[in-house]
């Protein structure tokens, strides 16, 4: 690996990520440091900012957001008669990575 910034301990470079050969990794480090992921980010700090800004409704908002913008580009990609493959596909995603991200973030952080 290079020593390039690590986002938390053990991970990849943004480099290592960016040129990796698994096309979904190298994926999430295109879209991690991409005008998309600098968009949401200062959209989150906005909504922050808000009055009566609650974290439970922005997580929420986020996550349904977030759902609903896959579900649409699967959509684009795939017939309807798929939804039950694709709400599989998601589930397993979901099930394999966020817990973990999520606790590694917030160690992180913490620290």
């Amino acid at each position: 690996m290079t020593d390039n910034k690590r986002l938390l301990p053990g991970s990849m470079s943004d480099e290592d990520a960016l040129t990796c050969d698994d096309p979904i990794t190298a994926l999430i480090a295109r879209l991690s440091v991409s005008s998309v992921h600098e968009s949401l980010v200062e959209f989150v700090n906005a909504e922050m900012k808000r009055p009566g800004a609650k974290v439970d409704t922005i997580t929420i908002g986020l996550a349904a957001y977030m759902m609903q913008m896959h579900a649409s580009f699967v959509a684009y990609f795939l017939d309807a008669e798929m939804a039950d493959a694709v709400v599989a596909q998601f589930q397993a995603v979901f099930d394999r990575t966020y817990r973990e991200h999520f606790v590694d973030s917030a160690k992180e952080l913490a620290a």
